[in-house]
């Protein structure tokens, strides 16, 4: 495992180091440099947790001495992790597709597919976020000197609320991230409730594109119907993303259909267009609904907003729909 150091110019505290083994924890406490409680300026009043080790997904640990404060996030699931937790002073640039909450639109937007290291290097940043789509630029960016943490995509509702905490004690933001992961749970756990009576849902069609793409009960949108306790017409695919038939489709007869296509035309009119669809249970019943692919796809404080949504969709009985 890598261990690489970040040094911050505005920020001063320590207290105990965290993620570390039971050794380097006792290490850090014994550390005798601490500032005291009277060198701390009103901006950093009260950041506790410093240094702070946080391991990445690549298993490589990065040591911060103090909170980042200069933040690039190549990661959309990230950034609105930041903005929500009160970090969002401490973001100087984004990828373009970060585009939640209206704040980062004025943000430097950096390119997030393949990107080069040059515009993050002009920026000078205390630590670069990097997602899986970034990975193979990690090492790059390492390399020329600036502090990256890989950090793939949150696979579960519980793995979101997991990297709200870490970034949190990240940026000396705990507290507030500790606040949104309870708010957050306390969501989840209320559709949970409505649902306890529910043995079985309805078979649902989540629709990536019009060619048919969906979304198989391993990925994080699949994870979500399974929370529903829906029925996936993916079910038993070998892949994550697999892309059904038109025939295979029609024989699901899925009784609700989930547009993440809308946006680009998709709707109960033109499901019921394609041939064979008529008779479709969801298109019978006008139960085909468009919705927003970042609020559901989007590894973030909006996934359980993503949630409700779809239980409002399944449920619409249960949870105040029409």
């Amino acid at each position: 495992m890598r261990v690489l150091t970040i040094h911050s110019h505005h920020w001063r505290t320590i207290l105990m180091a965290v993620a570390l083994l039971a050794m380097l924890t006792a290490a850090a406490c014994s550390n005798d440099d601490s500032p005291s409680s009277s060198d701390t300026t009103p901006e950093t009043a009260g950041v506790s947790g410093f240094p702070f080790t946080f391991i990445d997904s690549g298993e490589t640990a990065v040591v911060f001495e103090a909170p980042p404060d200069r933040i690039i996030s190549y990661s959309p699931g990230a950034t609105e992790i930041l903005f929500a937790i009160g970090a969002g002073d401490q973001v100087i640039a984004t990828d373009d597709f970060s585009n939640f909450p209206e704040a980062v639109l004025t943000l430097p937007k950096l390119t997030y597919s393949n990107p080069g290291p040059e515009p993050a290097v002009a920026l000078d940043p205390s630590v670069v976020i990097m997602a899986s789509q970034q990975e193979q630029q990690v090492d790059q960016f390492r390399e020329l000197g600036m502090r990256v943490l890989f950090v793939r995509e949150a696979e579960s509702l519980e793995g979101v609320l997991q990297n709200i905490a870490e970034l949190g004690a990240l940026t000396g933001h705990r507290d507030e991230a500790d606040a949104l992961v309870a708010s957050l749970q306390s969501r989840i756990d209320a559709v949970a409730e409505a649902l306890t009576n529910v043995e079985t849902g309805p078979v649902v069609f989540y629709e990536l594109d019009s060619t048919l793409y969906t979304v198989s009960p391993e990925t994080f949108i699949g994870g979500l119907l399974t929370v529903l306790k829906a029925r996936n017409v993916a079910a038993g695919s070998t892949s994550p993303f697999p892309q059904l038939t038109a025939e295979a489709l029609i024989a699901a007869d899925p009784e609700v259909i989930i547009l993440a296509d809308a946006a680009f035309g998709e709707s109960l009119e033109s499901v019921s267009a394609r041939p064979g669809w008529s008779g479709v249970s969801a298109v019978v019943n006008r139960q085909v609904f468009g919705v927003d692919p970042d609020v559901m796809s989007r590894p973030g404080p909006r996934i359980v907003e993503a949630l409700e949504i779809l239980a409002e969709l399944l449920y619409p009985e249960s949870f105040g729909g029409s």
